[in-house]
């Protein structure tokens, strides 16, 4: 369901689309009239998806803020009835996408500190569909995640209209966040979350190190005044919370 919609300069909007277990946003672009998405969910959020993007200008392209299951998933899906759109994921995440490398399991502690609080959020309880697709889209499975119309950006790379793409490594080496300047908005995926209405560090990551250098770099940005996030409702940015 959307539970946010915000005018953007440009005869943009951006809505935010509260999947199953995590957020879809939707960015309508009037002057082109064409619609993006950053991240495409679950397979089971496709349906009510499908009705919010019904009356939408066509879809031309899904761009990601990482590869893990929860962000990339409906495109199995999405990709059937969108036969001109495209996915696009950063090009760090290409060797785990192809499946020359393997994403690890979260660790015990992971689970217990972000991995459930977000589920929690959520109501979500993994249902067998969504469970067989974990084990093929952003898991340490090799096979699985189609290769048609997928592209690769690179640092910087301006993907999305009125965006600036930032590179925020840490829950995953491919780790992008999207800031439009005239807004303040940075729509941050899972680099940072929020829970119990709370801007959360996410401690799930590959690299302490990364994610630490990327909270600094987000801290830096003028004009930073809202957090879009991958797990929760959208809410002002506190720096102080981080």
């Amino acid at each position: 369901m959307i539970t946010k919609t915000q005018k953007l300069s440009g005869h943009r909007t951006i809505q935010q689309f509260r999947g199953g277990t995590s957020n879809i946003y939707i960015i309508e672009d009037k002057r082109q009239n064409a619609t993006f998405l950053i991240d495409c969910g679950m397979p089971s959020d496709i349906k009510s998806l499908f009705n919010v993007l019904k009356p939408l200008p066509v879809l031309r392209r899904i761009v990601c803020t990482h590869f893990h299951v929860d962000h990339v998933a409906g495109w199995i899906s999405l990709k059937k009835v969108f036969k001109n759109c495209e996915i696009w994921l950063h090009e760090k995440a290409k060797p785990f996408v192809v499946g020359h490398k393997r994403i690890p399991y979260p660790s015990f502690g992971d689970y217990i500190k972000i991995l459930l609080p977000c589920m929690k959020e959520y109501g979500y309880y993994p249902k067998f569909g969504d469970l067989f697709n974990g084990g093929l889209y952003g898991t340490p499975f090799t096979k699985g995640f189609p290769m048609d119309r997928v592209e690769f950006f690179a640092n910087e790379q301006k993907v999305l209209p009125g965006f600036i793409t930032i590179q925020t490594p840490g829950h995953r080496p491919c780790s992008v966040s999207f800031f439009d300047p005239d807004s303040g908005i940075l729509v941050s995926g899972d680099f940072i979350v929020v829970i119990q209405d709370k801007l959360v560090n996410n401690s799930f990551v590959a690299s302490k190190k990364d994610q630490e250098n990327s909270i600094y770099k987000i801290k830096q940005i003028k004009g930073l005044k809202f957090i879009y996030p991958g797990h929760g409702y959208c809410r002002p940015f506190n720096a102080d919370e981080l």
